[in-house]
C-alpha cells in the first residue's frame, strides 16, 4: 500500500485527504500545513460541495508537519499530493521530486510555460511520475461524453458546449487579496476544467476566440481542423451564486444534455426517442485511483500525462492574449 502525504490542507487538500483515508488502497500518512493553530477546524465549511462526510477523527490522527523534508524524514512517503495556491505549485513539486517523490499536482499546472516544461523534464531526470489533478477527464457524466465522442454512437460530433459558473470562491487563498491576483482568475481555476477536457477529446485546437469578456466570465470559441464547433463560457458570478456546470452535445444521429442539477443523469434524445442515462460515481475518487494505479505500475499516466496538463496552460495563455 503506497504511503502519501497531502501538502495543502485547505478545501482540495480536505478531499484529497479523504479520499485517500477511504480508498483502501492508499494511505494517509501525513499533512503538510505551515499555518497556525487547529488546521482541522471547520474544515467541513468550506469549498462547493456542501458537506464533505469527513472521517474528522481519523484525520485527527494524521501526523501534522511544517514542511516537506520533516515529514519525509519522519514518515517516509511514497508520493504527495500538492494542494497550494498557483504560485507555490513550482517551487514545492521541484522539491519533492528532488525528494525523489511521486507527485499528484492539483490543476492547474504552473503559471509560466517553461516552469512546465522543467518539472516535465525533471520528472524524466528522476524517473519520477507526475500528474496534474484535472478531475473532469475522471469525471464519469464527462467521460460518458468523450466515449460518445470517440466511438461515434450517435455519429459524428457536429457541435459541443460548455458552461461553468458559480460565485467567485468565499474560501482559503480566495480570502487573500495579494494571493487571490496570483490565482489566475476564472480562466485558470475554473475554465480550465472545460478547456482541459476538450484538450483531452480533441487535442490542441487550431484557433482559438474570445466572443465575450466581461470581468471574470468568458465565452470562447476553439475551432479545430474537423467540422464539430466547441465552445466554451463561464466564471465567477457575484459570491454565494450557486454553481453550476452544464454541457450540450449535438452528434449526427442525437443529442447529449448533462446539468450537475441533476448530478446523476446525461439525457439522451433521438429520433427514436429520449433516454435518461445513470452516470454516477465521483471525478476527484476515478482520478485519485488512476494515480494510485500509476505509481504501482510505474508507467505514466495515458489519461493525463503532464505534457497535456501544458497544453491546458498553454491555451488559457493564448486566450489570454486575445484580450490583452
Amino acid at each position: 500500500m503506497k504511503r502519501i502525504a497531502v501538502i495543502g490542507f485547505g478545501f482540495m487538500g480536505v478531499v484529497h485527504a479523504k479520499n485517500i483515508i477511504n480508498s483502501g488502497i492508499l494511505e494517509l500518512c501525513g499533512i503538510i500545513d505551515n499555518r497556525s493553530g487547529d488546521i482541522f477546524a471547520g474544515i467541513a465549511n468550506t469549498g462547493n460541495q456542501g458537506a464533505l462526510d469527513l472521517p474528522v477523527e481519523r484525520l485527527r490522527q494524521t501526523p501534522v508537519f511544517k514542511t516537506l523534508e520533516e515529514c519525509v524524514n519522519t514518515v517516509q512517503p511514497d508520493a504527495v499530493v500538492i494542494c497550494v495556491p498557483l504560485f507555490l505549485h513550482y517551487n514545492l513539486t521541484k522539491k519533492a521530486l528532488n525528494l525523489e517523490l511521486d507527485v499528484l499536482l492539483e490543476k492547474p499546472f504552473c503559471p509560466k510555460i517553461e516552469q512546465c516544461r522543467e518539472l516535465i523534464k525533471l520528472t524524466e531526470e528522476k524517473k519520477r511520475l507526475l500528474m496534474v489533478a484535472h478531475c473532469i477527464r475522471f469525471a464519469p457524466q464527462y467521460e460518458f461524453l468523450a466515449q460518445c465522442i470517440r466511438d461515434e454512437r450517435y455519429g459524428k460530433l457536429r457541435w459541443l458546449t460548455t458552461s461553468r459558473m458559480g460565485g467567485e470562491p468565499t474560501w482559503g487563498v480566495w480570502q487573500n487579496p495579494k494571493i487571490k491576483k496570483t490565482c489566475g482568475g476564472s480562466l485558470l481555476d475554473l475554465l480550465i476544467h472545460d478547456l482541459d477536457f476538450v484538450n483531452y477529446c480533441f487535442g490542441a485546437p487550431a484557433d482559438v476566440k474570445v466572443n465575450l469578456h466581461c470581468d471574470e466570465y468568458w465565452e470562447v470559441a476553439l475551432q479545430y481542423n474537423h467540422e464539430a464547433a466547441i465552445s466554451i463560457k463561464g466564471g465567477f458570478l457575484h459570491r454565494n451564486t450557486a454553481f453550476v456546470a452544464e454541457y450540450a452535445a449535438t452528434f449526427e444521429r442525437g443529442s447529449l444534455r448533462f446539468c450537475t442539477l441533476q448530478p446523476d443523469v446525461v439525457h439522451a434524445g433521438t429520433d427514436d426517442g429520449s433516454q435518461a442515462v445513470t452516470v454516477t460515481g465521483d471525478g476527484y475518487c476515478e482520478e485519485l485511483k488512476h494515480f494510485a494505479d500509476i505509481i504501482t505500475t510505474r508507467t505514466q499516466s495515458p489519461r493525463c500525462p503532464p505534457e497535456s496538463s501544458l497544453q491546458a496552460i498553454e491555451l488559457c495563455r493564448d486566450i489570454r492574449a486575445k484580450v490583452e
